[in-house]
C-alpha cells in the first residue's frame, strides 16, 4: 500500500540537512546494521542516480519512497539534481534527509497527483523504461522492474 506525503508522519522521517545531529546519524547506522545485510548505495551514488534521471525527456516528477525506519511507502516528488547536498537530499519534496535513510525508491510508470489518483486525465507518463536504460549505461545498480515501474534499492535484508 502506498501513501502520499500528507498522510505519512514525516516528523519521524525528516532530519535536519544543515547539521544532522550525531545521534540521528548514529540511530540510522544502528538500524542499517540490525536490519540489512546488503548495502548498494553511497552518498555519491545516490547523487549520481538523481542527477542521471533529472532529464526532461524522462518526465520523472514522482517516486514512491521507502525509508529504513518505517513500514510506510510514501508517494512524493522525485528529487531534482539542484537540491542534492553532500550527505543529504535537500529541501525538495520530502527533504531534507540523509541518503542512507532511503531503503528504496520506486519510479512509477504513471505519476498521480494527490487527490486525483482516480482521475486518469490528471495522470502523466514517466519513462521508467528509459530511466533503467540510462542507469545501466552508467554503472551497476540494484534494481528491478515491478508492476508499478522501476525500483532502485539502497539496502536489502
Amino acid at each position: 500500500m502506498h501513501y502520499d506525503t500528507k498522510s505519512a508522519n514525516l516528523h519521524n522521517i525528516i532530519c535536519s540537512a544543515k547539521n544532522m545531529p550525531y545521534r540521528i546519524d548514529e540511530k540510522l547506522n544502528k538500524i542499517i546494521e540490525r536490519k540489512f545485510r546488503y548495502s548498494f548505495m553511497s552518498n555519491a551514488k545516490w547523487r549520481k542516480f538523481f542527477t542521471l534521471l533529472d532529464r526532461p525527456e524522462l518526465n520523472i516528477k514522482q517516486a514512491i519512497w521507502k525509508f529504513i525506519d518505517g513500514p510506510t511507502e510514501i508517494r512524493g516528488w522525485f528529487t531534482k539534481s539542484d537540491e542534492l547536498l553532500e550527505k543529504y537530499v535537500g529541501d525538495y519534496g520530502l527533504g531534507p534527509f540523509a541518503y542512507k535513510h532511503i531503503e528504496w525508491i520506486e519510479i512509477p510508470n504513471i505519476g498521480k497527483p494527490r487527490g486525483f489518483e482516480n482521475i486518469p486525465f490528471k495522470h502523466w507518463n514517466q519513462d521508467a523504461k528509459n530511466a533503467k536504460f540510462i542507469l545501466e549505461l552508467n554503472g551497476l545498480w540494484e534494481m528491478e522492474e515491478t508492476e508499478i515501474g522501476l525500483k532502485i534499492y539502497g539496502f536489502k535484508e
